[in-house]
């Protein structure tokens, strides 16, 4: 029986190089895609810094009996290729008797707007792959830039929110909130907590 011939040394040297080169460029398209989330990830946290920044600023000069104010991861769902992505951030508000109420959800029958991307908050990067960031005022229709920012500017600040009065308006009459009243004396001592925790799931389902 005749002995089957194996690979010449000229073709496993071929096929050793090929998976060598497989291997490698395997390994930088890896790479490349975790550095790729990593810069969307830490634009996110830069962007959602300065959004939180700005709600609490404004529910905490502009309502009285208010103890802390918090936020939910940031929540990412989706993938933006086969189903819309969107990511979102839940404000949370004490009054000085503990209860704690949500901002952005559902309150009997009427559903309040969240807070993030397309939601107060818009964020990309230019060309040379630097980031771009706009927190929006919707009172006056216009968007702050406020891309080279790491403490929220004077001209970001709200002066009025009609989304946030609204959600809070809803929050107290529901009895969520007890004591609170849109004032300009605000919560001076109020406590704010930022989060800048990066989370993949829906955040209307979050408690």
């Amino acid at each position: 029986m005749a002995k089957r011939k194996g690979l010449s040394r000229s073709a496993k040297i071929f096929w050793g190089l090929l998976a060598a080169v497989l291997i490698a460029i395997t390994g930088i398209w890896g790479y490349n895609r975790y550095m790729e989330k990593k810069k969307v990830e830490q634009l996110y946290r830069y962007g959602f810094r300065l959004l939180e920044e700005q709600i609490a600023t404004y529910i905490k000069e502009n309502y009285s009996g208010i103890s802390k104010i918090e936020f939910s991861p940031i929540f990412v769902d989706g993938d933006g290729r086969f189903t819309i992505m969107t990511v979102d951030v839940v404000p949370v508000v004490y009054d000085n008797y503990g209860n704690r109420s949500l901002l952005g959800t559902k309150i009997g029958n009427t559903s309040y707007g969240g807070y993030g991307v397309n939601g107060g908050l818009t964020l990309d990067f230019d060309i040379s792959g630097n980031e771009i960031i706009y927190l929006e005022d919707f009172d006056n229709n216009k968007e702050i830039e406020v891309s080279n920012d790491t403490h929220l500017p004077d001209k970001a600040k709200l002066l009025s929110s009609k989304k946030i009065d609204d959600n809070m308006d809803a929050l107290i009459e529901d009895k969520q909130l007890k004591d609170v009243t849109k004032s300009a004396e605000g919560s001076p001592e109020a406590e704010i907590v930022y989060n800048l925790k990066i989370k993949e799931g829906e955040y209307w389902k979050w408690r």
